[in-house]
């Protein structure tokens, strides 16, 4: 009887330091572990600055179309867009290939 108590005792104590082992790698390397925590936060500070690029590119759009409604027309804008979209040129500019 004293030896199945002690072969019970044994296996009783692998299977829970099995489990604290587990448990332990888990809670770095799980899906919710310490690895993954910083790799989300990596990410974050990477979307964050995607944002503020777009937000940024965002405004200048914004700026151009006030620019060229109806209210407000900015003839320069209204000339840089037509030499770039339509391929125009001055009456007094030559072109040189």
């Amino acid at each position: 009887m004293f030896k199945t108590f002690k072969i019970l005792e044994i296996t009783l104590l692998t299977v829970c330091l099995i489990l604290c082992l587990y448990f332990i790698i888990a809670s770095f390397n799980g899906e919710f572990g310490v690895s993954a925590k910083y790799h989300l936060l990596a990410k974050e500070k990477v979307l964050a600055n995607e944002l503020n690029t777009i937000n940024k590119e965002t405004k200048i759009i914004k700026n151009r179309i006030k620019r060229l409604s109806n209210t407000s027309l900015d003839l320069e804008l209204l000339d840089q867009q037509a030499r770039i979209i339509l391929g125009m040129i001055g009456e007094e500019e030559a072109i040189v290939f």
